[in-house]
């Protein structure tokens, strides 16, 4: 008489029922991926998913995980990825020599330079405090990137989410204008110095030609308290140092290469509170200029594509797919990649850098760009998402409340939904139920 089953016996009764609720589970992330899928807001439209349960190591759900899509920001994962491996734990800011009567600078692209979200200066402190004459190098011969990155839409120049890309970035490379309860600040205030009455630029809509920095109104109302214009230092390499000078007062000058000279590293800012904030509110800006200062640290000069060719060749040379990588921010149409790569870029993230570092710099429900969504989920969701007109991308990580680890991966090109309220909903919805499912 069998009187009880032993301690991690498996009977055909036992194996049965394991089976049993497998297949449940599946049906009923089957279902979940059919109604996604169903989604009016998706009709017509090419989507991809790759859901992977690391706790098990098994695939949850793929559905044209292989197929490329156009990433949009979450091409601003592997810009993360960057800005953790080759940045280290303070951004490199700028490299400074001297001599006996002169203090030279070379910028390396830290865009947290005298950027309103960073308060921390130190080489504003650096130049305010010394006795000696101040030469700054704002370009180098040797870099090869142009202000805009590769497949960017020339005619966006002026609005606030393109900025230009440069080895010396200064306000973020934007005007600020404040114009809250009735006041107004311009920084920096550079280009309006020729304004004699101040509140004739109050509440109205500016921008600039594409060429040079001539900035006017379009004669629309901007009731906006702060807002962004774009400057262009393209045309004008010399324009941060000349901006720098008039902010701080100082006497600056323009040099040659003087890297010859013994080198000191300036470093700035911590460097995942740049990428938290990048992620969190999917700073084009400063995933660009993470792009620029990896490449800097890894090849001693700035060349986007010669970067990118690296890391495709060591870094991201096992992703399951080949994937086309040509900018930081996801700006750029020619970007493309899959779902499945994704998960393995997710993976390799915490394998590398653990855990708790990389979902703190992911964004979750109810914060920055996911502050619409995901504010009652069952469990964890750290995600990053993505948006051009007709495609829409969240990829991340899921910790539910059975303790389980996923990754994930949804990329939706050419939808044709009049905007992408109805499609992150879908996702949404999906994404919940999977995640009461494991």
């Amino acid at each position: 008489m069998v009187k009880g089953l032993r301690k991690g016996v498996v009977t055909p009764l036992h194996l049965l029922s394991i089976v049993f609720i497998v297949v449940l589970s599946a049906c009923s992330i089957q279902k979940a991926q059919k109604t996604l899928l169903q989604t009016t807001a998706l009709k017509g439209a090419h989507v991809g998913i790759a859901v992977y349960n690391d706790t098990k190591q098994s695939w949850i759900d793929q559905y044209q995980s292989d197929h490329y899509f156009t990433p949009a920001s979450n091409t601003k994962i592997l810009a993360t990825y960057v800005g953790l491996k080759y940045l280290g734990d303070f951004l490199p800011g700028f490299s400074m020599a001297e001599n006996a009567d002169t203090l030279f600078l070379t910028p390396l692209g830290d865009p947290s330079f005298l950027h309103p979200d960073f308060n921390y200066q130190p080489v504003v402190a650096l130049i305010k405090n010394t006795n000696k004459q101040v030469v700054i190098q704002p370009t180098k011969a040797n870099d090869q990137f142009g202000h805009m990155g590769n497949g960017w839409a020339w005619n966006d120049y002026g609005e606030d989410y393109q900025p230009e890309r440069s080895r010396m970035p200064i306000y973020g490379n934007v005007v600020h204008f404040y114009q809250g309860n009735g006041k107004l600040a311009i920084k920096p205030f550079t280009f309006f110095k020729d304004i004699t009455d101040i509140s004739t630029v109050y509440q109205k809509n500016w921008t600039r030609k594409l060429v040079g920095n001539q900035f006017y109104t379009d004669g629309q109302k901007n009731a906006a308290p702060y807002f962004q214009v774009p400057f262009d230092s393209y045309f004008e390499p010399n324009l941060p140092v000349y901006l720098l000078q008039d902010t701080l007062k100082v006497k600056l000058n323009i040099g040659d290469d003087f890297s010859k000279l013994p080198q000191q590293l300036v470093k700035t800012v911590p460097t995942d509170s740049l990428l938290k904030i990048m992620m969190r509110r999917s700073d084009n800006f400063f995933a660009e200029q993470v792009l620029l200062m990896g490449s800097q640290q890894l090849l001693g000069r700035m060349d986007d594509a010669a970067f990118i060719d690296s890391l495709l060749k060591n870094d991201f040379a096992g992703l399951p797919q080949k994937m086309r990588w040509v900018d930081g921010s996801g700006l750029s149409r020619y970007n493309l990649n899959t779902p499945e790569n994704y998960v393995a870029i997710l993976k390799k993230m915490q394998d590398e850098f653990g855990q708790k570092r990389v979902t703190h710099i992911f964004e979750t429900g109810g914060e920055g760009t996911l502050s619409a969504y995901y504010k009652n989920f069952p469990g964890e969701i750290h995600a990053k998402t993505g948006s051009l007109g007709g495609q829409i991308a969240l990829s991340g990580f899921i910790y539910t409340q059975k303790n389980q680890k996923l990754y994930f991966s949804i990329l939706v090109s050419n939808h044709m939904s009049p905007n992408s309220t109805g499609v992150r909903k879908a996702v949404e919805a999906y994404l919940i139920s999977v995640a009461k499912k494991n």
